[in-house]
C-alpha cells in the first residue's frame, strides 16, 4: 500500500514512521516550551531578596561568587573555579547499514558539588550547587590524543580546532569566582546551636567518657572502689550536663548559617546563572516561543499526515 504525502509515495511503513515521528516531535516541543515557560514566570514573578532581610524559603538572590577555604581547580583544565562540569570524549567509527559513520561516545563526566559563597553587600550565604540547572557558564573545548589531557586549557586561550589525528574531546564549563550570579531556590537559615540541642550534647559527651572507662574512674570514683555507684553516675550526669551547657552557650554565639540550595518541591526549579535576570528572562522566553511555534507546526504537519490517506 501507498500513500501520497505532498506528492511523494510512502510506504505504509514510513507513513506510520513519519506520523508517529511528528507527533512525538510535537510533544518533546511543547514539553519544551511548558518547562520555559514555567521558567521564565517564576524569574519574573518572583521578586529579588536582599540576603540581610531575606526570608525563609523559595527565593529570588543575586550576588558574587566567591571561594570558601579552600580553592577548587575543574579537574581537567585546572582552572581555578566555584562549579566545574567535565566532559571527555572518544571519537569512534563504525559501520550502519554499510556506510561508514563517527560519533563522539562519553568516557568521563563529573559534575561539581563543591559549596561556594554567595556575597551580597556585607552579607553571604553558602550555596550548594547540587542539581542545579546552571546557566551562562564559561566553556572550554580542546583536543588531544590521549584518554586523559597532557595539557591544560585557559580561557584566554581556548581553540576548538580539532586537529585530524585528535581522538579525544576535552570539555569543561566553569563558573569563575568574582561572577555575578542570579540564584533562584531554596533558603534557608539555622544556628550552630541549633542542631546541638543540650540533651544530645550531654548523651554524647557521656557516652565518649563510657568509652574511656579508666578516666571516667580517675574523675568520679570517689570511694575507689573501681565502681560508679549510683550517688557517683549521678555526680558524672551533672558534670556532663554542666559542660554540655557551656559548648551549647558557645555554639549560641556563633553566626546564623544561611544556605541556598535545591528545593525539596520538584515543581522548584534550581536555577543558577551568571546571566543577569534580564538576560535570563529573554532566554526562556524565546525558547518558549520557539518551541511553541516548533510544536504548532509539528501538530499542524500530523493533521495534514492523517488527511492524506483519504
Amino acid at each position: 500500500m501507498k500513500v501520497n504525502v505532498l506528492g511523494m509515495e510512502l510506504s505504509a511503513d514510513d507513513y506510520q514512521s513519519l506520523l508517529w515521528g511528528a507527533i512525538i516531535a510535537a510533544l518533546v516541543s511543547f514539553y519544551i516550551f511548558v518547562r520555559h515557560w514555567k521558567r521564565l514566570r517564576l524569574v519574573e514573578d518572583t521578586p529579588t531578596s536582599r540576603l540581610r532581610s531575606a526570608h525563609q524559603g523559595y527565593i529570588e538572590l543575586e550576588g558574587r561568587g566567591q571561594h570558601l577555604d579552600e580553592t577548587i581547580f575543574a579537574p581537567l583544565s585546572n582552572h581555578p573555579c566555584l562549579w566545574y562540569r567535565s566532559l571527555i570524549e572518544r571519537h569512534e567509527t563504525y559501520t550502519e547499514n554499510g556506510r561508514s559513520k563517527s560519533r563522539w561516545n562519553v568516557i568521563y563526566g563529573r559534575t561539581s558539588s563543591h559549596r561556594f559563597r554567595l556575597i551580597d553587600g556585607e552579607s553571604s550565604c553558602y550555596v550548594d550547587p547540587d542539581g542545579a540547572e546552571v546557566n551562562g557558564h564559561e566553556k572550554l573545548v580542546w583536543y588531544g590524543d590521549t584518554e586523559w589531557p597532557t595539557q591544560t586549557q585557559l580561557l584566554e586561550s581556548q581553540s576548538v580546532v580539532k586537529a585530524l589525528t585528535n581522538h579525544y574531546r576535552y570539555s569543561e564549563w566553569l563558573i569563575l569566582p568574582g561572577q555575578l550570579l542570579y540564584i533562584l531556590g531554596q533558603f534557608t537559615t539555622c544556628s550552630a546551636a541549633a542542631g546541638q540541642p543540650v540533651r544530645k550534647l550531654t548523651i554524647d559527651l557521656l557516652n565518649d567518657w563510657k568509652n574511656d572507662r579508666q578516666s571516667l574512674l580517675q574523675r568520679f570514683d570517689s570511694n575507689k572502689d573501681g565502681q560508679i555507684d549510683l550517688q557517683e553516675w549521678e555526680a558524672v550526669r551533672q558534670s556532663a550536663f554542666a559542660e554540655a551547657q557551656q559548648v551549647h552557650d558557645r555554639l549560641a554565639q556563633e553566626p546564623d548559617i544561611h544556605l541556598v540550595e535545591k528545593p525539596a518541591q520538584s515543581g522548584q526549579p534550581f536555577i543558577i546563572s551568571v546571566h543577569p535576570q534580564a538576560v535570563l528572562i529573554d532566554k526562556y522566553r524565546r525558547t518558549a516561543y520557539g518551541a511553541l511555534l516548533v510544536c504548532l507546526i509539528l501538530i499542524a504537519i500530523v493533521f495534514g499526515l492523517l488527511k492524506a490517506p483519504g
